[in-house]
């Protein structure tokens, strides 16, 4: 049965009304209008949350299966050079083109040639941020389903989307949710690793591998290095509470099983958690078991 359901609408990156406090898109979130809201607010909600709609009716969507670099997370960032690579390449391949930022606010668009800009959206349900799950494309839907129809996605459909291309150029990590097809699932590990293997975007410079480790005391450690952006979100808020090295980074993390410790489906096929992605050395530094894309994750708890 198919999962997903087409949503036509408008892509937006500003706020003509408020140019100082619109939307700021990175790499795997961009605002969107859809043309009938109902249809917003009668997708799946995974976690229970409602959509989260926002100025001028937009709701923000998070591209289904990629986690690209943070580029102000708490308002801090990973490595700009692939962060702001994966931001401009998710807004090119979206259709914007010409696109400025405002000086000052590096996140903040100030213009861009033609906005909004049109588009669609395979949305598979709300979550638990409140935001849109789904697979993004520009420009009209080309087949014949309407706008809320259901829609099956297939292996090339998915590749068409601007999810698959990001992944394929190495400018995004793959982090998957139960909530996803397991055929797609297999199909973006496939695309990771050929991205992985052709030392495509940011994988020549990833810091924390399954064989490399790092070093971690502070916060300042952290915004230059190339690693899975949710393990980067955890470190952030763990270093931001006061901890000093990573001696208790793993404690820390496991007493939060909803917020921190996302349970997940080991590549061992035991069920376990976020602790289980990676090890902490006596040494205090960090590195990872598994390669993120070989875990799947589960949505939070309503």
């Amino acid at each position: 049965m198919p999962r997903y359901t087409l949503l036509t609408g408008d892509f937006y990156i500003l706020y003509p009304d408020l140019p100082n406090s619109g939307p700021q898109p990175d790499g795997d979130t961009i605002s969107f209008l859809p043309d009938n809201d109902d249809i917003v607010l009668g997708l799946p909600r995974f976690s229970g949350m409602w959509p989260d709609r926002k100025h001028l009716g937009t709701y923000s969507v998070r591209f289904e299966g990629i986690d690209a670099l943070e580029t102000h997370y708490l308002n801090r960032h990973q490595n700009l050079e692939f962060a702001e690579a994966a931001r401009d390449e998710l807004l090119t391949r979206v259709g914007f083109t010409g696109v400025q930022f405002i000086q000052g606010r590096p996140n903040n668009v100030a213009s861009a040639d033609v906005h909004p800009m049109r588009g669609h959206i395979m949305a598979n349900g709300i979550e638990s941020n409140g935001r849109i799950l789904g697979l993004v494309y520009p420009g009209p839907y080309p087949g014949p389903e309407t706008d809320g129809e259901h829609v099956f996605v297939d292996e090339p459909k998915l590749d068409a989307s601007v999810n698959a291309q990001i992944l394929a150029l190495g400018l995004a990590y793959a982090e998957l949710y139960s909530t996803m097809p397991l055929d797609l699932i297999a199909h973006m590990r496939g695309i990771i690793t050929k991205a992985r293997t052709g030392g495509e975007g940011f994988w020549s410079k990833e810091a924390v591998t399954t064989t490399a480790t790092v070093l971690l005391n502070d916060l300042s450690s952290l915004p230059d290095l190339v690693m899975f952006p949710k393990l980067y979100r955890r470190l952030v808020k763990y270093f931001e509470d006061g901890n000093v090295g990573l001696g208790n980074f793993d404690t820390w993390v496991r007493a939060d099983p909803v917020g921190r410790d996302d349970r997940a489906l080991l590549p061992t096929g035991e069920v376990g958690n976020l602790h289980d992605l990676f090890e902490v050395d006596p040494a205090g530094g960090i590195r990872l078991r598994f390669p993120p894309e070989e875990l799947m994750f589960d949505p939070d708890p309503a």
